[in-house]
């Protein structure tokens, strides 16, 4: 998912999800997602199927998977609060979250990953270049996530939209439609970026720019493969 969001002078993980010393996310119903974008997704959703829940209730976690769950359930809590849905009640660990208990040797530095990521880019401009991949991917969870998280880090909801089918709307700054352009360019591309697409972003975003926003999407990027191999749905009970 970068599944964590991003404040400017802290680390977050999203799946594009994670944070450093000062989390300041505010609190809203996770089961509310305003944007209409779910029918993107065509997916039949057997993510069940394909990576049945792990959980304590269930009695169906090794030693090593149960350290992973609790690492995976208290992160998750501290970082997104019940602004988006990384539990269902029943224990099951939604999003990326749940597979990772299947590799959970996997887990922390998977997580390691996206803090390391998360703080190349502010907020807003990291959640474009999420929104970029996600034009490309569809994955279902990603998109009700991160549309919920887009629009707490500043976008509104008619940019977050056309973000999410592939238009860049003037209303963005120059720095987020050039951090835009690099995520959907290089979740598209197959072969080298070409030198056209890679200097037009180097000149509004230098080379620390560039690599902040290409560290970004390919981390997104393995979320998104993540939650499209899984067939990861929507959390019980959220409404599209």
């Amino acid at each position: 998912m970068m599944l964590f969001p991003i404040k400017s002078s802290s680390i977050a993980l999203s799946i594009a999800l994670c944070a450093s010393t000062a989390l300041s996310l505010s609190v809203t119903s996770p089961r509310t997602f305003s944007s209409r974008t779910c029918n993107m997704a065509s997916s039949s959703c057997n993510g069940d199927k394909r990576f049945p829940p792990l959980t304590p209730v269930d009695d169906n976690l090794d030693a090593a998977q149960l350290v992973q769950y609790n690492y995976l359930a208290d992160i998750t809590k501290v970082v997104y609060g019940t602004t988006i849905v990384t539990e269902n009640p029943d224990g099951s660990l939604q999003g990326p979250f749940n597979m990772l208990l299947y590799t959970p040797t996997v887990a922390q530095p998977w997580v390691n990953l996206q803090l390391a990521v998360a703080g190349l880019l502010v907020s807003s401009e990291a959640e474009v270049a999420v929104l970029g991949v996600l034009s490309v991917t569809k994955a279902t969870y990603g998109i009700y996530a991160h549309t919920i998280l887009a629009e707490k880090a500043g976008l509104t909801a008619a940019q977050v939209k056309a973000l999410l089918v592939g238009r860049c709307p003037p209303s963005v700054t120059k720095r987020q439609e050039a951090i835009y352009h690099v995520a959907v360019k290089l979740t598209q591309t197959r072969g080298p970026l070409d030198i056209a697409s890679f200097k037009a972003a180097e000149a509004v975003l230098g080379q620390a720019g560039v690599l902040g926003a290409v560290q970004q999407s390919a981390a997104f990027m393995y979320a998104s493969m993540m939650l499209n191999a899984g067939d990861v749905c929507l959390p019980s009970g959220v409404e599209c």
